[in-house]
Order: structure tokens, then C-alpha cells, then sequence
């Protein structure tokens, strides 16, 4: 299968690469950070705010699919980064249609969620979505409709809160790793929330059994099917550093969302990485870069 990928420097682009050899890629990069010497991915600069820097290269390369990561400028969830990323996959989606790509996945988030507690499946009905969720199902609810006019399939995957190897460094483990190092005791601002925390090569596993069925259609939540506390997560980073724990068991009294992960595992998908596991292995890779 021909795939054009988008955000393929990414956190998620980065670990999903070395796991889809079997296909062709192609992937758009607005500098020049993404490496890869692999016979089968060939890097392109473009703008997705500019469909004329890359679609002549799209119409030769005649994608099958098209799997969008990117978002641009992360951590900023302004209203005015969140409108530019909005506009650029609305480009992206018109770009496709025009060059016939019949299947997209795109990234959405469990942000869209809200403030939901408790096990949520893909029809929840989001609560306090916040900015950055809220152009995120506008993204989807567009999308859907211009794939709907256009006989396209659209695969929408909301990833909970994804860790491992690339991660940003001042995401919750690498920050965390960072404080223990300096011999710092970590700030967090609230131990107690919980979350699904799920490992990224868990996630692009969930993205790469998406996009390959013939079956796939619609949301899907990519997720443990956990919940942890932020406490615990923590403490286990102290644990695999050899280092004092900061906390002290004690009750969560919030209760975070969770994904209903039913969808994903009637095509064969299941998280095989534990979150003890996981986090050990993002220890040692930090440990080692």
C-alpha cells in the first residue's frame, strides 16, 4: 500500500515509521527532521497550509491512504494555533480528494472527551471539551463530510495519554526522569488525577491494524482500557531509577477517563504493553539518550 504521512517527525510519526516497511511512504516535513534510510520512505518539504508545495508530488506518488499526525506547535492549544492546524487539514482532506486517496486516518486525542470519568466508549458525548478538543471534532465533523461526498473512508483515532521513547521532554516520565537525575523532587500538580496512559508502540501498532483492514471505519479510542494515577505512574519512574518515592499510597479521589477499547479489538488489536513494563523501557531509553 502507497501511504502519505503527515507529522512523521513526530512522537507517534517517529515510532510508527520502522513498523509500516511493508508499505511505500511518503512523508511531508515542513524541515528537513526527519531521517530515515529506508528504501521505502522518501521525505518531502511542504506546508500543509500550501497544497502546491507537495501535490505534485502526491499526484505521481498516488497515495492509497493517508495517515495525518500532524499538529502543529504543541503545547500551544490556543485558540489561534488550534484555528491554523483546523485550516491545514481541511487543505490536507480537499488535497486528497483531488488526487483520489480512498482511505484516512487521522489523529484525533481523547481531549475530546472533556472532563468524562470512567470507562468511555466512541459515542460518549464530550463534557468541557476545552479549545484544542473542541477544533479537533471540528476536524472530524468536517472531514466526515467531505469523505462521505467523496466516497472516502475515514479512520479517526483517539489516542489516550501516550508515553514512550521520543516523547517530549517536558511530558509527565521524561520530566519526571530529568528532576530524579538532577536529584530533584518532581512538581506535580495533581497527583491524585487518573489517567489511561497506554504505550506508544502500543498506539502506532493500534494505527498500523487500523489503516491495513478493509474493515476499519469511523472513531476508535487507542487507549490501555486502564486507569492509573499520575502517583503511581511516578513512583514507578522512582522505583526503576533506584531513587526514593515521593509518594505514599493513598486513594485517588478523582476519577480521569478511561478508554472502552471494544472497537479496536474486533480487528485483532490489543495493548501488549504493561504499564510497569512501559515505563521501564522509557527509563532505559531515556537513560540512554
Amino acid at each position: 500500500m502507497k501511504i502519505f504521512i503527515t507529522g512523521a517527525s513526530g512522537f507517534i510519526g517517529r515510532n510508527l515509521l520502522p513498523i509500516l516497511e511493508e508499505h511505500d511512504l511518503l512523508c511531508l516535513s515542513h524541515s528537513k527532521d526527519i531521517k530515515s534510510t529506508s528504501r521505502n520512505v522518501k521525505v518531502i518539504n511542504g506546508d500543509l497550509n500550501n497544497s502546491d508545495s507537495y501535490i505534485d508530488e502526491l499526484v505521481q506518488f498516488k497515495p492509497d491512504c493517508c495517515i495525518h499526525l500532524a499538529w502543529h506547535g504543541l503545547p500551544d492549544y490556543s485558540v489561534k494555533n488550534s484555528a491554523s492546524n483546523l485550516n491545514a487539514g481541511i487543505k490536507l482532506v480537499e488535497t486528497l480528494v483531488k488526487v483520489k486517496c480512498k482511505k484516512i486516518f487521522i489523529a484525533g486525542s481523547c481531549w475530546e472527551y472533556g472532563e468524562a470519568e470512567g470507562l468511555v466508549d466512541e459515542n460518549f458525548n464530550p463534557i468541557d471539551s476545552g479549545v484544542f478538543a473542541s477544533f479537533k471534532s471540528s476536524l472530524r465533523i468536517i472531514t466526515e463530510s467531505i469523505c462521505n461526498e467523496s466516497d472516502i473512508k475515514l479512520i479517526w483515532g483517539r489516542a489516550f495519554f501516550v508515553y514512550g521513547p521520543d516523547q517530549r521532554k517536558d511530558a509527565l516520565i521524561p520530566s519526571c526522569f530529568r528532576d530524579f537525575k538532577n536529584g530533584i523532587q518532581p512538581q506535580i500538580k495533581n497527583p491524585k488525577a487518573r489517567n489511561d496512559f497506554v504505550y506508544v508502540l502500543d498506539v502506532v501498532n493500534g494505527i498500523k491494524v487500523l489503516v491495513e483492514s478493509e474493515e476499519s471505519n469511523g472513531v476508535y479510542n487507542i487507549g490501555s482500557g486502564e486507569s492509573s494515577a499520575v502517583w503511581e505512574v511516578v513512583n514507578m519512574v522512582a522505583n526503576e531509577m533506584r531513587v526514593p518515592l515521593p509518594f505514599k499510597a493513598f486513594p485517588c479521589l478523582l476519577n480521569g477517563s478511561f478508554a472502552d477499547i471494544g472497537k479496536i479489538k474486533k480487528h485483532g488489536w490489543m495493548p501488549k504493553v504493561s504499564l510497569h513494563s512501559g515505563i521501564s523501557k522509557t527509563v532505559k531509553y531515556l537513560d540512554k539518550n
